[in-house]
């Protein structure tokens, strides 16, 4: 976009968010830096401290945060509560009164959404979808509840200006539905790249002692929930089979989750030396931890995105994921830097991981991520995205 002319006054577009998360405002403040003459306004409707995860983050004031805290939806999924009506009017009157030309909204599954399209559609203000929405996870849904959900995505689809999906999977779950001519535009969730490439040689080192992780050794890690659906069960049956023949490898769980007692009780007394449970990680301990690892696995049976994809990537890690985990589809070359595997085979995933700990595997495999990440963020860029949005929707009036 052109130098900013500050004769005019800056275009303001609404980004409606759930929650805030470190990945989510390094983006923001991506584009609060980075947009030329556009005043970003960015409506949260759940928490702006993390209801789902213990975040710690620091918010500046400078980025055109609106939170009614009064009348906030309660938990992520949440359709509606006794103050969803007050919290679309906030947020409908918030976009009135700022004279808002384009709203980003992400996510769609609440009544004040619901309610917010209805009224931008009126207004004729330009509708802007995005989500982390993944066609494969799709195939969960079935019967009755699979033919209400078509129905409602079609009409979404047919009420909304724009899409930005997170990638490929993003772009096939939409057409799935509807195809449609909509424009889009690819806007991946972004971590802080430049910080998970940056090796704290001391940090890291205080890490490891921190956790026991001892000097010499190679590593697989898990990052994420201790849930079902990540299928951590699987990776653990994987590394069980393959440990004994490979001494000098170790495995690292970092996170949390109800399923962590099971998890702990599935390991060999032989191996409990080897298996390490770091707890839940915030950001900085997440960069030393990748950074003391050699490879990301992700065995989740079902994944819209998976920011740890990328942000294990930046740190220099192969990748081994399940070939239904989104960002692993974009970004996993197979056999180049990392593996796509079957979801809920341990079998396919054994084979993985032995592959990646065949001498010399690893090393070349952690070489390729920069370039292939690279290539990925050019062609993704966020920034680039919304400009693209912006000028098509806001420029031409």
């Amino acid at each position: 976009m052109s130098k900013q002319d500050h004769t005019k006054p800056a275009t303001a577009i609404a980004i409606v968010s759930n929650e805030m998360t470190p990945y989510r405002l390094h983006q923001l403040e991506r584009l609060r830096d980075g947009l030329e003459g556009v005043r970003v306004i960015n409506i949260f409707t759940h928490s702006i401290h993390g209801n789902s995860m213990p975040w710690k983050i620091e918010i500046g004031s400078d980025l055109g945060i609106v939170f009614d805290e009064a009348n906030r939806l309660e938990r992520p999924g949440q359709f509606m509560n006794r103050r969803s009506l007050a919290l679309y009017r906030s947020i409908r009157d918030t976009i009135d009164r700022e004279g808002v030309r384009m709203v980003v909204m992400l996510g769609y599954n609440d009544l004040p959404r619901l309610l917010l399209i209805r009224h931008l559609r009126r207004k004729g203000v330009p509708i802007v979808f995005t989500a982390d929405s993944n066609i494969f996870g799709d195939a969960r849904v079935q019967g009755v509840k699979r033919l209400v959900k078509g129905a409602f995505m079609r009409w979404l689809l047919r009420n909304v200006d724009g899409l930005m999906p997170m990638g490929t999977c993003g772009r096939a779950y939409f057409r799935s539905y509807l195809d449609h001519d909509l424009p889009e535009f690819i806007v991946p969730y972004e971590p802080d790249y430049a910080a998970l490439a940056t090796r704290d040689e001391a940090g890291v080192a205080s890490f490891r002692a921190k956790h026991g992780l001892r000097e010499g050794r190679r590593r697989f890690m898990y990052c994420g929930r201790f849930v079902e659906v990540k299928r951590v069960d699987v990776l653990l049956r994987a590394f069980v089979a393959m440990a004994p023949s490979h001494p000098e490898w170790d495995l690292v769980l970092a996170g949390d989750g109800p399923l962590r007692e099971q998890l702990v009780a599935m390991i060999p007394p032989a191996l409990r030396d080897r298996v390490t449970f770091t707890g839940f990680l915030q950001f900085d301990d997440i960069s030393r931890c990748y950074h003391a690892c050699d490879a990301l696995v992700l065995p989740s049976e079902y994944e819209p995105w998976a920011l740890v994809v990328t942000e294990a990537m930046a740190a220099g890690m192969a990748v081994i994921a399940s070939d239904v985990v989104g960002a692993a589809v974009d970004l996993v070359r197979p056999g180049v830097n990392g593996y796509l595997v079957t979801p809920r085979s341990v079998d396919s995933l054994e084979s993985a991981l032995r592959r990646a700990a065949s001498p010399g595997a690893i090393d070349a495999l952690k070489r390729k991520a920069p370039a292939i990440l690279a290539s990925w963020r050019e062609a993704t860029d966020p920034v680039a995205g919304f400009e693209a949005a912006i000028a098509r929707f806001t420029r031409s009036s």
